[in-house]
């Protein structure tokens, strides 16, 4: 009978910790007042390339003009590295040990009609660059809030942004996660 009763107590209490660890879950979260919702990773559409006569360009073409998540000025975020359960690893790997917030950035989309884009790659006759830049003309600040939990803010003109994992240059073509400061 003592061994049950200890069993159901150890049961209960393991119920208790994922409960509260629940708000700790890998990936980002949007904190606007006093709500806290995770963003999704978002995937791009397609892939466009822009034909100049003497350069070129490559952007990602992302569904939607706006994000569902909007701000006031400044962005708050909290972000949460760990180990992703096995079906959230493809889309979270970039929350795993392996990588860091300094691994992180901030990116501005060009909107146009429907959809927003990510300018990837830019050629010319004189040269070209790759990967996805970071925003110009903002502030992207980062406080550790305990070991693999961190507070972001940022801050810029009105606009549509994301933040992107740009380890080795993969930005944007991983996923990355959309807010809008109005």
């Amino acid at each position: 009978m003592k061994k049950l009763l200890l069993i159901c107590v150890l049961c209960l209490s393991t119920l208790g910790l994922r409960a509260q660890t629940a708000s700790d879950s890998v990936g980002i979260y949007a904190i606007n007042g006093n709500m806290v919702a995770p963003i999704e990773a978002l995937s791009y559409k397609s892939l466009k390339i822009s034909p100049g006569f003497m350069s070129a360009k490559a952007k990602l073409e992302f569904r939607g003009k706006t994000s569902p998540h909007h701000f006031n000025g400044t962005a708050k975020f909290r972000v949460y590295f760990g180990s992703p359960g096995p079906y959230e690893m493809a889309k979270l790997y970039m929350f795993t040990p392996t990588y860091s917030i300094d691994e992180f950035g901030v990116g501005r989309f060009d909107v146009k009609k429907d959809s927003r884009y990510l300018t990837t790659t830019k050629v010319s006759i004189f040269g070209g660059s790759t990967g996805v830049s970071e925003a110009d003309k903002i502030d992207f600040n980062v406080s550790k809030v305990r070991p693999g939990v961190y507070e972001v803010t940022v801050t810029g003109a009105p606009g549509e942004y994301c933040i992107m994992h740009m380890y080795k240059g993969s930005a944007g073509y991983s996923s990355v996660f959309d807010f809008t400061i109005d």
